[in-house]
């Protein structure tokens, strides 16, 4: 009866562990992803500029042919050299600075027309919302998050400020 109950108990953990990948992350990942939540914009982006040349230390950025634009500050250059190598990472996020009425349906069409790379948007160069979340976002990705952890980082970081609706949280 007790290897019973063990066994049970064992595929059970294993079910619920499965079920919630949002367990995935441990004691030390988890408050690194609560460190990076917090963060102000300027270590964000210091953040961001390091884990983007450990990541890609070879990348020829001049090769992305980015606009003028993109460089205004190291934040929103940050933003985009993460937008042209991580664009399924913004795909998946919804952008909380209300840009949903201007028909972006996710983080990555701030950065490029029609939610696709190749013509970039201007939109991002000068939203601190879009490009702390593309940083944020990136950063969470390189702890190991999962994609259900990201959402709902920037749903507790940014859902305070604004309502999105429903059918942009979908994944």
């Amino acid at each position: 009866m007790k290897l019973t109950t063990y066994l049970t108990f064992v595929l059970i953990t294993l079910l619920v562990g499965l079920s919630f990948p949002a367990l995935a992350m441990d004691r030390r990942q988890e408050r690194e992803f609560d460190r990076v939540s917090a963060m102000p914009m300027d270590e964000l982006t210091e953040s961001a500029g390091a884990a983007l040349q450990k990541r890609y230390p070879d990348e020829k950025w001049q090769s992305h042919r980015f606009p003028d634009y993109v460089f205004t500050n190291e934040s929103t250059e940050a933003a985009y050299k993460i937008a042209v190598k991580r664009p399924e990472l913004l795909a998946k996020i919804p952008c909380y600075c209300s840009c949903e009425q201007i028909g972006h349906k996710n983080l990555l069409y701030c950065f490029f027309d029609n939610g696709a790379p190749g013509v970039f948007n201007r939109h991002a160069s000068f939203c601190t919302i879009c490009y702390g979340e593309a940083m944020r976002a990136f950063l969470w990705a390189e702890l190991g998050a999962t994609d259900q952890e990201i959402l709902e980082g920037m749903k507790k970081k940014y859902m305070p400020e604004r309502t999105v609706p429903e059918e942009l949280l979908q994944p």
